[in-house]
């Protein structure tokens, strides 16, 4: 697989790495925070922990590794932090899992967030291929299907909740009609990554577009303020950010999401 050289500032440090160019596997991960932790102590501790990541998976599998902290007035079944680890395929993630780094790494997890309710939304579903005729709770979808390399272009996190009118399955029924019609008439416009969580409570989803320029005209468009307008009608926004590129010794704020390998 092609590779480039990235030039990357992390927490202080300057490194050059190499990094597969496009990604063919996805974690896409939930984390509930643990009980005795302040939310102060989990934002002061977590950027070291991002770096690890990183520093882990870079130059073998990683390809991008958004973080994202909903908005502190979250509802208490929203995750403290989501993450999507984009990778160039499940084979090298489990290759590196199974090291004794990799195995270290994963216990770490267990230092920020609750074990028996934090984890990623297996499987992931390809939408464009298996055609699925229902949401399944709590499981995650890469609508658009394509190979890219989500450090470059602009990365885009939605959060939605369910309207306290709607059960559950009312919830998911909608949203597979929203995420539909998101992919038919954004795509066109530059959106060109595009995966989700179904949950019956929520929606999370990472959008990576062409360019900032495609973003911002899309959503002048009318075709596109009417798919705002539809994600209304089911869920309240609870956050719609650009994933930044993390800055180094920066602190994490609640209601941000992070790229942590972003192109400039």
């Amino acid at each position: 697989m092609k590779k480039i050289v990235l030039s990357l500032m992390i927490l202080g440090v300057s490194m050059p790495i190499w990094a597969a160019n496009t990604a063919d596997y996805f974690r896409v991960w939930q984390g509930f925070m643990r009980a005795d932790l302040t939310r102060e102590q989990f934002l002061s501790n977590f950027p070291p922990f991002m770096k690890e990541t990183v520093d882990l998976y870079q130059g073998q599998a990683l390809v991008n590794y958004i973080v994202v902290l909903p908005p502190s007035d979250r509802p208490n079944y929203i995750p403290d932090e989501f993450a999507l680890v984009a990778l160039t395929s499940k084979q090298n993630y489990e290759r590196i899992r199974a090291t004794p780094e990799g195995q270290k790494y994963l216990a770490h997890h267990w230092d920020f967030f609750d074990k028996s309710i934090s984890k990623s939304a297996d499987p992931l579903v390809n939408y464009e291929l298996d055609r699925p005729t229902n949401l399944v709770h709590n499981r995650s979808y890469d609508m658009i299907g394509k190979s890219i390399d989500w450090a470059l272009g602009y990365n885009t996190v939605f959060i939605g909740t369910r309207k306290t009118d709607l059960d559950g399955t009312q919830f998911l029924n909608h949203l597979k009609k929203h995420i539909e019609l998101t992919k038919a008439v954004m795509t066109p416009k530059g959106l060109q990554g595009y995966i989700l969580i179904a949950n019956e409570q929520y929606e999370i989803a990472y959008l990576n577009w062409d360019s900032k320029e495609s973003h911002d005209h899309a959503g002048q468009t009318q075709e596109g303020q009417d798919v705002f307008s539809d994600a209304k009608t089911f869920m309240d926004i609870l956050m719609y950010t650009q994933a930044v590129p993390f800055v180094a010794g920066s602190p994490i704020q609640p209601g941000q999401a992070y790229s942590t390998l972003q192109q400039q």
